[in-house]
């Protein structure tokens, strides 16, 4: 089946047309996807896909550093 396809396409197209899209077709199946981390996603689609919500790690109290001039 696949071989009357090509047979067909190399009829329809020539045969270095089709040779130069199948290579194009493999280099582009190379690329790599670009990866999202769950912690960037906006809430309403985290709570879609059934991730927990962020919660806010606790605030540290605020501590001032005195330096004495003595």
């Amino acid at each position: 089946m696949l071989r009357v396809s090509v047979e067909t396409l190399i009829a329809e197209h020539g045969k270095w047309s089709v040779v130069i899209m199948a290579l194009r077709a493999m280099a582009r199946s190379k690329r790599q996807v670009q990866r999202v981390r769950s912690s960037d996603l906006p809430i309403a689609i985290r709570r879609d896909i059934g991730l927990p919500a962020i919660v806010d790690p606790p605030s540290r109290p605020m501590v001032l550093t005195v330096y004495s001039r003595f």
